[in-house]
C-alpha cells in the first residue's frame, strides 16, 4: 500500500511540475479582467493588440479573435517571454520607452514610425511621426485626468493621468 502511494504522489508531483514547466516556457499574451478571469492568447498564433471605439481587439493569425470593453480590462501582459527570445541585428538599438510624470517619451524609433495618443474610448487625440534619431514626446500635461493609450508601430501602453 505504501508503494501505490509513493509512486502516486511521485505521478503527481511529476505531473504538477511539467505544468509548471509548460506554464513558464510557452510564450503567451494574458488579457486580465476585472472579474478576475484570464483568457490566454499563444504568441505562435501572433495576437496583435489595438484600440477600437473604447475596446481591445485582440486579433489572432489576421483574424479578429476577440473585443473587450476597455472598461472591464484590468491590464494585459505577456509571460514566458525572455530576454533571451529578442533577437536584435547588429545594425539595429533598441527602443526605449520612458515615463516622466505626464509624458512619455520614445528612442531609437524607425524613421516614419506614427506615434499615436488615444483617450480611453479610443478617440484619437494626437499623431506625430518619428524622425531618424530624435526622442519623441508626447504629453497629457494639458488634458483631463483619466487613461490615456499610446501606440507606436505594434507597441501599446496605457498612461494614467491622476
Amino acid at each position: 500500500m505504501k508503494t501505490k502511494t509513493k509512486r502516486f504522489l511521485m505521478s503527481l508531483l511529476f505531473a504538477a511540475g511539467s505544468l509548471v514547466i509548460w506554464a513558464q516556457t510557452t510564450p503567451r499574451l494574458v488579457v486580465w479582467q476585472k472579474s478576475g478571469e484570464k483568457v490566454y492568447y499563444e504568441l505562435a498564433s501572433q495576437p496583435e493588440t489595438t484600440f477600437e471605439n473604447g475596446q481591445l481587439v485582440i486579433k489572432c493569425d489576421g483574424q479578429a479573435t476577440a473585443y473587450y470593453q476597455m472598461g472591464n480590462v484590468l491590464r494585459y501582459t505577456y509571460e514566458g517571454v525572455g530576454s533571451t527570445d529578442i533577437d536584435l541585428q547588429p545594425n539595429e538599438h533598441a527602443i526605449s520607452v520612458s515615463r516622466e510624470g505626464n509624458t512619455v517619451t520614445y528612442r531609437n524609433l524607425p524613421a516614419g514610425i506614427a506615434v499615436s495618443l488615444y483617450s480611453a474610448n479610443g478617440m484619437l487625440i494626437e499623431r506625430r511621426t518619428a524622425q531618424s534619431g530624435q526622442p519623441l514626446t508626447l504629453s497629457v500635461q494639458n488634458r483631463p485626468s483619466g487613461v490615456y493609450i499610446v501606440k507606436a508601430g505594434k507597441d501599446t501602453i496605457k498612461l494614467m493621468k491622476p
